[in-house]
């Protein structure tokens, strides 16, 4: 009894132990192993050997420990007080450094540092400090100005400035106040002036003109927009282009600016003529003063001057577009002939053409320059479109009055074909013997006034080429009787013409032999390469109708030969 009595407490403590082991390994189950008492008849041995089974002695359990008891916590021990940050600025860009207070006269910090802010007159500053704090204004350019509050702070910490006009800028000194620490720090802020352009809030551009923007901030620190680009373009330097008329605006902003900005209204109209189409009678005083006129409006583009005077003193006018010096000259006549003074108005027109869209061609011009004599015989078409009234001289004046026919008059005011005066081919043969109004050719080559000073002109310009303007028939007199380069280039232009206007190519003919005319005496005497455009298709005078179809035949011709030529 007292035997199993031992065993029994011996298998309680095994299974003890068992539990104790189990839990102490996570994740896996205690192995409980069970001990029975043995059997009656049990020998003791093993199934498979009949030996005796070693037994082991039994495992010795150490009493666990008793656990300590929590220690209490006192209750009286104060927690340790927070350390306040510094009181600084927070502002991102504010500078930290002493002196450098430009335009404070009034309450400046001196001997510490500050910060400082650079801002606009049409931006508010917010400042940001560490703490909490409260913002009053401390100094400004005068103890007056500072009474005016023409800067403020309010109680966040927003400083505004309420002085924004032209060309106006200030400076202030704001003292910030922790209200943790009652420490001070002092801001001083440089409010810049608000941008102002120059030109003015309204610009009025023609088409085709442009004006460059002129603004008190360097252009590298300025965003500049346009609006509605159908109207007007902006190029990299500021030069505003008008396109077609209406209204834009154009916005220029300081770059790192909220508020700092302007706005200008740019108003884009048709340019008006000088030269007028509409006009029916174009006469010697309307070339005169539209050539004043555009010698004003463009004046480092042209030139104006007179080759001479007529027989009856008028001025016989050139118009320079482009350089003097430049190294190759090109020249365009008209109304030699006086009843073909619609010419002058085409040649005229065509100039003042070429002068609107001088910038586009501004490199060309460097290198050729233009001449346009609009009317050589000025006393001749005088007299076409008014009569003998118009001749100041008494003795010229009679002696048209006796000629008459001044409807169709060709001649000059002595009644000499100038046309037929000059020195190639000089002839008197199947001509009129006298004055008249048609086809007198003077007593010799070169004896007119107007003559004279034509090859005198050509002379000392040199040009590489000519076109002479008459009327009428729409075709181009060129094939003159020379070869080799001479004529290539006599072929070359008059193509180049009839590729514009397609006028027909006149073949060589008697009308292209030597006979006194300019463009005979320019290509034989001076080897210049000349064509005759001959405009218009009924019998001259032309008729005021015949004008816009001419100017539209014409128009890129002439443009091409002063621009590419």
């Amino acid at each position: 009894m007292q035997k199993l009595h031992c065993g029994k407490r011996m298998l309680a403590l095994c299974l003890f132990l068992a539990l104790i082991v189990g839990e102490g390994v996570p994740g896996k189950a205690a192995e409980v192993k069970t001990v029975t008492a043995e059997e009656p008849g049990d020998s003791g041995k093993t199934e498979e050997t009949g030996e005796p089974e070693a037994t082991e002695e039994p495992a010795v359990t150490e009493e666990p420990e008793e656990s300590p008891m929590p220690t209490a916590t006192p209750v009286d021990t104060p927690m340790p007080t927070a350390v306040p940050e510094e009181y600084v600025l927070t502002n991102e860009g504010a500078k930290y450094y002493k002196g450098g207070q430009t335009g404070i006269h009034y309450q400046k910090v001196k001997g510490k540092k500050i910060y400082h802010i650079v801002s606009y007159t049409t931006d508010t500053v917010q400042l940001s400090m560490s703490h909490k704090s409260t913002f009053t204004v401390y100094g400004g350019g005068s103890k007056k100005e500072v009474r005016k509050k023409l800067v403020s702070v309010s109680a966040g910490g927003v400083v505004r400035c309420h002085q924004k006009g032209k060309g106006e800028t200030l400076y202030t000194i704001i003292q910030a106040e922790s209200k943790v620490t009652g420490e001070k720090q002092y801001i001083y802020i440089y409010f810049k002036r608000k941008v102002f352009c120059e030109n003015g809030n309204r610009i009025t551009l023609y088409e085709k003109h442009s004006e460059r923007l002129r603004f008190d901030y360097a252009r590298k620190n300025l965003s500049i927009s346009i609006e509605n680009k159908k109207k007007a373009k902006l190029n990299k330097k500021g030069d505003v282009i008008g396109i077609k008329k209406g209204i834009t605006y154009v916005t220029a902003k300081v770059k790192g600016s909220e508020n700092n900005e302007i706005r200008i209204k740019i108003v884009v109209k048709e340019e008006p003529w000088l030269v007028n189409d509409k006009d029916r009678v174009y006469d010697y005083n309307d070339l005169t003063n539209d050539l004043h006129a555009l010698r004003k409006k463009y004046p480092s583009q042209t030139g104006l001057s007179s080759l001479g005077k007529s027989w009856d003193g008028r001025d016989i006018w050139c118009l320079r577009i482009g350089s003097a010096s430049a190294p190759r000259q090109l020249v365009i006549d008209a109304a030699i002939h006086a009843r073909e003074w619609k010419n002058t108005q085409l040649a005229m027109r065509q100039a003042e053409d070429m002068l609107r869209d001088y910038s586009e061609y501004r490199e060309r011009f460097r290198q050729v320059c233009i001449y346009v004599i609009p009317m050589a015989n000025p006393d001749g078409v005088s007299l076409a479109q008014y009569g003998a009234s118009v001749i100041r001289n008494e003795k010229l004046r009679k002696r048209c009055e006796k000629i008459g026919n001044f409807s169709i008059w060709k001649n000059n005011a002595r009644g000499v074909n100038l046309n037929y005066n000059f020195p190639s081919g000089f002839s008197k043969k199947r001509k009129s013997k006298k004055p008249d109004y048609l086809s007198y050719p003077g007593k010799k080559a070169g004896s007119e006034k107007e003559t004279k000073a034509l090859m005198k002109f050509f002379k000392k310009v040199n040009p590489d080429a000519s076109l002479n303007l008459h009327s009428t028939g729409s075709v181009l007199y060129w094939d003159f009787n020379v070869s080799g380069e001479r004529y290539r280039r006599q072929y070359y232009l008059a193509s180049k013409v009839h590729s514009f206007n397609g006028y027909r190519m006149m073949p060589k003919s008697g009308s292209t032999n030597a006979n006194g005319g300019l463009a005979d005496w320019l290509v034989y005497n001076r080897e210049i390469t000349s064509v005759t455009v001959e405009t218009g298709t009924v019998r001259c005078p032309l008729p005021h109708s015949q004008f816009a179809s001419i100017y539209k035949k014409n128009n890129k011709m002439l443009r091409w030969f002063m621009t590419k030529y």
